[in-house]
């Protein structure tokens, strides 16, 4: 069971939680989460409470430098800690005891608890990002007067539900865009570049069909072509003013081949959309997700890079297999490495596992490259752990202070 560094342990206790018929702690939003707590004791304590608490929160943090005014309406330029919260659910239930009272000695054993709690039908889905993060914990405190509490934490992941038919018209509409760009001051004729994708609704298991068309009537040769496929996450500060910062995560990166001048060219590619969270700026404030496939075109002898933007939308339930034409199942079966389907028959795609994202105890190596906002002077930095002041439902152990829940805190 995961246990956070600062939380004080005892080779004499032993925490578990076992979710009902569901090892692996994946939910869909409006689901209940219920379970069972295990506390072994190799010899007797004294607690003044078991409390067994169950949350949803978002919260982003970086630093980054902050031109201001002080008191003296002097112009500052400082390092300061940006940071927001937002909370979507709890609950807290005491096995033992209070939070308030005097001390119980619960004896040497074996204890089992059930515990349950509804999760809110709009909760957003679980995400881990170098800036911030939205987690769901059922966090055990067994809470000791006057010496540091013993916490044990367990963290669930949470999946939305993002329906791509209570929206067809928007989501079979076409994404397109175009570039005309001209070198040289003006002097030559243009490099007209259009990019485009037949909707922009998509699901995990569907292929992204992109069109590029390269008109370049200009002498300039286009050394290549990068199309990728990725997700851009939003974060919002609100202490000490609403700032905000931009991580992006390829998903999918492919280059293909240049274009002389005088020359005409038009690309294809496929891309498959892998298991992954759904676009979502509605459900949390602070953190908003979307997706893009960005076309980048890199002329020779020039230090330009050129830019084309179509915007995604990723669901988590697809539209009609019925709104699809046959060529398109066989390109997303050819990107699969199946077979093309016989006439008649029906196919059915696979979709990847989703992997619980990494926590604290579990670190990985970002693999996403982050570009900082042009209101910050410096680019912001992950804080320390140090830096970072956390909310009852995070903190380490420390002595005991009677305190209250408030599940609108």
């Amino acid at each position: 069971m995961g246990r956070d560094k600062k939380n004080k342990t005892s080779k004499h206790i032993k925490c578990d939680v076992q979710f009902d018929d569901n090892p692996q702690g994946v939910f869909r939003a409006g689901d209940t989460v219920s379970g069972t707590v295990e506390i072994q004791l190799d010899k007797p304590k004294k607690f003044r409470g078991i409390a067994l608490r169950i949350n949803g929160f978002a919260a982003t943090y970086w630093n980054a430098r902050h031109t201001g005014t002080d008191a003296k309406n002097t112009k500052n330029n400082k390092k300061t800690h940006f940071n927001g919260r937002e909370d979507y659910f709890g609950s807290i239930t005491y096995f033992v005891g209070s939070d308030v009272g005097n001390p119980l000695e619960v004896l040497a054993g074996t204890y089992r608890y059930p515990f349950a709690c509804e999760i809110p039908p709009n909760a957003p889905s679980s995400k881990e990002g170098k800036y911030g993060h939205i987690r769901y914990v059922v966090k055990l405190s067994l809470e000791r007067p006057w010496k540091f509490d013993h916490v044990f934490q367990m963290p669930f992941i949470v999946k939305s539900h993002a329906d791509l038919n209570l929206a067809p018209e928007r989501m079979l509409k076409p994404a397109r865009a175009e570039l005309v760009q001209s070198f040289y001051f003006g002097l030559t004729d243009p490099l007209i570049v259009t990019a485009g994708t037949p909707r922009t609704g998509y699901a995990p298991g569907e292929v992204i069909e992109v069109s590029i068309h390269v008109n370049n009537q200009s002498n300039v040769d286009v050394r290549s072509i990068t199309v990728k496929f990725q997700r851009v996450d939003t974060f919002l500060s609100q202490i000490p003013i609403v700032k905000q910062y931009f991580e992006h995560t390829v998903m999918e990166e492919r280059t293909i081949g240049r274009v002389a001048g005088r020359n005409d060219a038009v690309f294809e590619e496929n891309i498959l959309i892998g298991s992954t969270v759904p676009t979502d700026d509605e459900r949390c404030k602070i953190i908003m997700t979307r997706y893009e496939v960005e076309v980048m075109v890199r002329p020779i002898r020039s230090r330009k890079k050129l830019f084309l933007t179509l915007p995604i939308v990723v669901g988590t339930v697809g539209l009609p297999k019925t709104l699809y034409p046959m060529e398109m199942l066989s390109k997303e079966r050819a990107a699969l490495g199946m077979g093309s389907p016989e006439p008649g028959t029906h196919s059915s795609i696979p979709v990847p596992p989703e992997s619980p994202p990494p926590y604290p105890h579990d670190e990985q190596p970002s693999t996403s490259r982050a570009f900082s906002a042009d209101s910050l002077t410096d680019g912001p930095t992950a804080p320390s752990s140090d830096d970072v002041k956390e909310h009852e439902f995070e903190k380490g152990s420390e002595p005991y202070t009677p305190r209250d829940f408030d599940e609108n805190e």
